[in-house]
């Protein structure tokens, strides 16, 4: 499914000719690399918070540790200590704190140091978070109950009718309603009208993540069936995108919606969902074969530029329509294990296995 791509080594200042991923990994000169030491610890999530100017992330021994955005080198502070896994974050309402989730069945709420508890399931683990700032709302999803809270901590709406456990939150662009994966599809709850059924988008399969275009026409999934499936809200029009050799663990949109990035290949793809959608086109692809597939991806938060992790460590950041990559970060030895842009989209952070945590400034724009 996926044909080799175009890559201009000279137009992204790497020497050399021909195939430009045999031989040297050469970071491109339009980034500027920070590396802090391994902390020794799975990370389990990575998260930008503007407020603070600083990457959170959240470790397998319930350390949540913070690193500021400069490029120093140092390694992240431990800022909190959590009694369970967190095992899923978001940036808060206006991007001040971040709402943590852990396998002790907490929602948290990180704001400086302090960790405060804004619900608690009795159990089930809180796997799925996601944040409206416009709406003031946060939603959580524990087991097959999915929960929105206003910026009070007030429950607003509840569901807990899916039919398995929900694996994928996320807001419509204007907050008026919310989507949840799972097994044989998405619900679409509408959060203005409590007592409106669920708009049901089915296609058969364990659905494991969801987006919501941000210009509000698709909603897309990522399968355990190594494939996407892709609906047109409009009317509700399924399409599959498939060819997948692994697992996609990230989708992410670009800004304006076009384009649909995901994990799951040797290069980063991008579905083009201009016009009625991806039905009919093939993917764009950059970025080659280093010592495994792409693990992790995340949109520029203003341009068709992606950046894309591999299982070897790899940070690639590519320009989708061009079809072209620059090497942000050599390979560690270690998946990334997760990518966050600032708001700005001049600095990227990526973590990997070991612990580390790697701040990439973005020097010159990676399109001209």
């Amino acid at each position: 499914m996926m044909a080799a791509a175009g890559f201009d080594p000279a137009a992204l200042g790497l020497a050399g000719t021909g195939n430009p991923d045999v031989g040297a990994r050469i970071i491109s000169p339009s980034v500027k690399l920070s590396e802090s030491p391994a902390v020794g610890v799975h990370p389990t999530f990575t998260v930008i918070e503007p407020a603070e100017a600083r990457a959170v992330i959240g470790y397998g021994d319930g350390t949540i540790r913070a690193l500021g955005l400069v490029l120093d080198g140092a390694q992240p502070s431990v800022v909190a200590q959590v009694s369970a896994t967190p095992i899923a974050a978001a940036a808060d309402i206006g991007g001040a704190g971040v709402l943590i989730g852990t396998d002790g069945g907490e929602l948290l709420r990180l704001g400086g140091s302090a960790v405060t508890r804004l619900a608690e399931t009795g159990g089930p683990w809180v796997g799925e978070i996601a944040v409206h700032s416009g709406k003031g709302l946060r939603a959580f999803a524990a087991a097959k109950t999915l929960t929105v809270l206003d910026a009070e901590g007030a429950v607003v709406f509840s569901a807990s009718d899916h039919p398995s456990t929900v694996a994928g939150l996320t807001f419509s662009p204007d907050g008026t309603r919310i989507a949840a994966a799972h097994y044989d599809g998405v619900s679409v709850w509408s959060l203005t009208d409590a007592k409106q059924k669920p708009v049901r988008l089915d296609w058969h399969g364990s659905h494991t993540a969801v987006a919501w275009s941000p210009n509000g026409q698709f909603i897309v999934t990522a399968m355990q069936d190594k494939e996407m499936h892709c609906w047109r809200w409009k009317d509700r029009t399924g399409m599959r995108m498939s060819g997948y050799p692994s697992k996609i663990r990230a989708v992410t949109w670009t800004a304006d919606g076009q384009y649909v990035a995901a994990s799951g290949a040797d290069t980063v793809t991008s579905w083009d969902c201009s016009g009625k959608g991806p039905s009919g086109k093939p993917p764009l692809e950059f970025g080659y074969v280093y010592d495994g597939v792409v693990r992790q991806v995340a949109a520029h938060p203003a341009d068709h530029v992606v950046a894309g992790g591999y299982s070897d460590g790899t940070v690639l950041i590519g320009a989708i329509e061009q079809e072209t990559a620059m090497i942000a970060r050599p390979a560690s030895g270690h998946a990334v294990t997760g990518l966050a842009w600032t708001a700005d989209g001049a600095t990227l952070v990526a973590t990997d296995e070991s612990g580390a945590v790697a701040v990439m400034r973005i020097l010159e724009p990676v399109v001209s």
